[in-house]
């Protein structure tokens, strides 16, 4: 099997849980509507990627309360946006119609035994390159050398946060046929989720001391990852 590589977070039982069942339910041919389960899918996946990216970051570099409560209304922000977003996405979707979403969902989940880690993870695709050049950045700050990479783990950062919205929401969205209206709608609101990442990494991260750039360092590792699949 090739390797491939991502930007993921480890799985909650309840995320994997929901994701195995409409996994399940489509493979057997289950009759009812996914619709349920698809949401209930998404009410663990978003605050889960939010947490793991933005709100675990704080704890892991141990920012004062100000950049602290930047972080999390940033999360928020996008939580909500996100959350609102859902259910124009897949009101009224035949079963037929959400099977590129339940596709989606097959291709993020990393199963335990693929992942590096050995952990059930949720993940966003990225290709060698932007990998080896994480992972080399990553190296760089953890050896010692912060200055000389200080300005390239700041690129990384926001780079991540177009590679979230492009690989989890955009992709998603872009999976189903919609209307003019709910098309707006979703626009607006990857518009509004790409302004907050952005705007968490050039008020934040962009201002870290060298003891809190180890820090982020250390823990964007735990989310690259590589998995044979």
């Amino acid at each position: 099997m090739p390797t491939k590589y991502y930007l993921a977070f480890a799985s909650s039982r309840d995320l994997e849980g929901a994701a195995i069942e409409l996994l399940r339910r489509h493979e057997n041919g289950v009759k009812d509507s996914h619709i349920p389960l698809m949401e209930s899918t998404m009410d663990y996946f978003i605050p889960e990627m939010l947490d793991a990216f933005l709100v675990r970051t704080v704890d892991a570099i141990g920012l004062s309360s100000m950049p602290t409560k930047v972080v999390h209304s940033t999360a928020d922000v996008i939580g909500k946006t996100a959350k609102m977003l859902v259910p124009h996405l897949l009101k009224k979707r035949s079963n037929k119609e959400l099977e590129p979403m339940i596709g989606f969902v097959d291709e993020i989940y990393i199963r335990p035994e693929q992942a590096d880690n050995g952990l059930a993870s949720t993940g966003c695709e990225i290709d060698q390159a932007t990998y080896e050049r994480m992972k080399r950045v990553v190296a760089g700050i953890q050896a010692g050398e912060v200055q000389a990479n200080r300005a390239e783990l700041s690129e990384l950062m926001s780079l991540t946060v177009d590679i979230m919205l492009e690989g989890f929401m955009k992709r998603a969205i872009n999976l189903l046929k919609h209307g003019f209206v709910v098309r707006k709608i979703a626009d607006g609101a990857i518009a509004t989720c790409q302004a907050a990442g952005h705007g968490v990494v050039n008020k934040v991260f962009k201002k870290l001391d060298d003891e809190q750039m180890l820090h982020l360092a250390n823990y964007f590792d735990t989310l690259i990852l590589s998995a044979q699949r």
